[in-house]
């Protein structure tokens, strides 16, 4: 009997804390759904989010080879290789993956890779009815230092 009692006590409280715990949205926490404006609400799941790639040009280096991996080097999973001229570098790739970028300079005789990574990323957001998609790119920075 006590047992039951105590259920009784404890079950609206365990319901209101589910209900104040759901983690929600900030950015669209607080819309309106009878007048909402979609314009700003992507509404197609993106195939591409940008990695963003940060090189050295300079006198001994005024072109540099790259190798992007998805994964980890040693997964040995290459995605792309090119040669850049320029000292910022964008590429398009499938989101949700880690990405790891290499880049082979010369220093006199000698060959110096840089390697650094990030994840690209797309981020589903319920809004009212519909679910609105964004991207998170990806920012690698393998300039000399």
């Amino acid at each position: 009997m006590k047992t039951l009692h105590a259920t009784k006590l404890l079950l609206p409280l365990i319901v209101s804390l589910m209900f104040v715990s759901c983690k929600r949205n900030s950015q669209y926490s607080s819309v309106d759904c009878a007048s909402y404006n979609y314009s700003d609400c992507n509404t197609t799941e993106p195939l591409k989010a940008g990695l963003n790639i940060t090189l050295t040009i300079n006198a001994d280096n005024p072109q540099v080879p790259i190798t992007i991996y998805q994964g980890k080097i040693e997964e040995d999973s290459i995605v792309l290789t090119d040669t850049i001229t320029t000292t910022k570098y964008n590429v398009l790739l499938p989101p949700d993956y880690y990405y790891t970028v290499k880049a082979r300079y010369l220093s006199g005789q000698n060959i110096i890779y840089a390697i650094g990574g990030d994840n690209v990323k797309k981020i589903k957001n319920l809004v009212c009815d519909s679910i609105c998609w964004s991207t998170e790119d990806g920012y690698v920075n393998v300039e000399l230092k």
